[in-house]
């Protein structure tokens, strides 16, 4: 069968399971087993079992369930409700307050729980009802809570950029250390915008006077508070960066200082860590079963050539290299307002990861973009995760007032793409320094 009609099966077929609803991760194995059943017949799907042992016998994936289990333990413990009243103390007194606050509680709290959605759903459960009594406008609420939840995919422990070095074979220190800066640039530009905004429209958040009547000891005190989470991230990275450890044993010290802290805070009980664990778990076998449909689909494009005709294809347009990224990341784009994250990167990077090394392309830099993407992809409808995350919390608000209040991080989102496009060093500096 030739690679034009095999090209049109999987994408119809997939297009179709996707559809009819079909979980991401069956549609992606079924359409691979397709392929290479039509490709290489019975041969073909002897291969699966080989696919599935590979995708899954990787010491670098052994660092999902630790960090999924270190978030997990600080959000359930109740360790995060301390540190969100100190963040309270610290950017309650910027116009726009707790706004702000909602942007740095998701992006802290995603980026250790490994999943934006659900932090969003935990922290916007609370902070929704907490702000509309304050008197903020709920589009402002609802657009701070979306985006901030896409921030932690990004910013290091993050599991996206773990499965991205499994796939590519990049240095997933490098990768941690390189999505530090994007990562923290992105929470400035948003709370700049906030600042802005609030600026130009006062009547979006009430007047800066609720953080000032706190007294000067309760605030203090509340700042203390953000020290264990803030330490227990340093010492996680500051491992990695320094070479005292590598990614994986680093996942091990987070799991087990997320432990420690959930002890000192007299937090610790059995019946929390059983649902710390059982939550890993679940969350884990989501991830794995991802990778392992992916796999299969990325084999079949290999074995039955789709991949290579399409790579070569796509360099004999004579695209220049920005040209090329450019079309690229519109591609990522179109695609993230229908496909998850992870399944996005699994199903496009087979093809496309011979252009961009043939482009010339840093991997790492390469990552940091992608993730970028994947982020603006859960804040994008029609199937932007952290939309219909807020949308189901929210009380009744219209789904357009959601994807309206989330629409200009978007913009911003595209704006830092643009930064690191013309200033690459953004990401690559500070892995030039670190110690192997």
């Amino acid at each position: 069968m030739s690679t034009e009609v095999l090209t049109l099966v999987m994408l119809g077929s997939l297009l179709l399971l996707l559809a009819i609803g079909q979980w991401t991760a069956f549609a992606l194995g079924a359409v691979g087993m397709l392929v290479l059943w039509l490709s290489k017949g019975v041969v073909g799907l002897q291969s699966i079992s080989s696919v599935v042992w590979n995708s899954t016998n990787s010491y670098i994936l052994i660092a999902v369930p630790m960090f999924l289990l270190m978030g997990e333990v600080i959000l359930r413990s109740g360790v995060s409700g301390k540190f969100y009243d100190g963040v309270v103390a610290v950017l309650g007194r910027l116009p726009g307050g707790l706004l702000h606050a909602n942007i740095a509680r998701c992006a802290i709290f995603s980026a250790v729980r490994g999943s934006g959605g659900a932090t969003a759903a935990s922290v916007g459960t609370v902070a929704i009802p907490e702000l509309k009594r304050a008197g903020y406008q709920p589009q402002a609420i609802y657009g701070s809570l979306a985006a901030g939840g896409t921030l932690g995919i990004l910013i290091p422990p993050s599991i996206v950029l773990v499965l991205y070095a499994a796939l590519v074979e990049e240095s997933l220190g490098r990768l941690f250390v390189a999505a530090i800066v994007p990562g923290l640039v992105m929470t400035a530009v948003f709370m700049a915008y906030i600042v802005v905004r609030v600026a130009l429209q006062p009547g979006i958040a009430p007047p800066r006077n609720a953080a000032g009547s706190t007294p000067a000891p309760a605030r203090r005190g509340a700042v203390l508070h953000l020290l264990p989470i803030v330490g227990l991230l340093v010492l996680v990275l500051g491992g990695i960066y320094g070479g005292v450890t590598t990614p994986t044993e680093a996942s091990a010290v987070g799991a087990a200082g997320a432990i420690a802290l959930a002890a000192a805070y007299g937090r610790l009980s059995r019946a929390m860590l059983i649902e710390s664990l059982a939550a890993t778990v679940k969350t884990t076998c989501m991830v794995t079963m991802i990778i392992v449909g992916a796999q299969v689909l990325s084999t079949a494009l290999t074995f039955s050539g789709v991949s290579r005709e399409i790579s070569e294809w796509m360099l004999s347009l004579g695209l220049s290299k920005w040209s090329f990224f450019a079309a690229a990341v519109l591609l990522y784009l179109g695609l993230g307002c229908f496909v998850d994250g992870l399944s996005m990167m699994y199903m496009t990077l087979p093809v496309l990861l011979p252009v961009f090394k043939a482009l010339e392309f840093d991997l790492v830099w390469l990552g940091v973009i992608i993730v970028i993407v994947i982020e603006i992809g859960q804040i994008t409808p029609p199937v932007g995760l952290n939309l219909f995350t807020i949308h189901a919390i929210s009380g009744g608000a219209r789904f357009s007032e959601v994807a309206n209040g989330s629409l200009p991080y978007v913009v911003l989102m595209l704006a830092v793409i643009v930064l690191l496009a013309l200033w690459p060093d953004l990401a690559l500096w500070l892995p030039r320094t670190m110690r192997d």
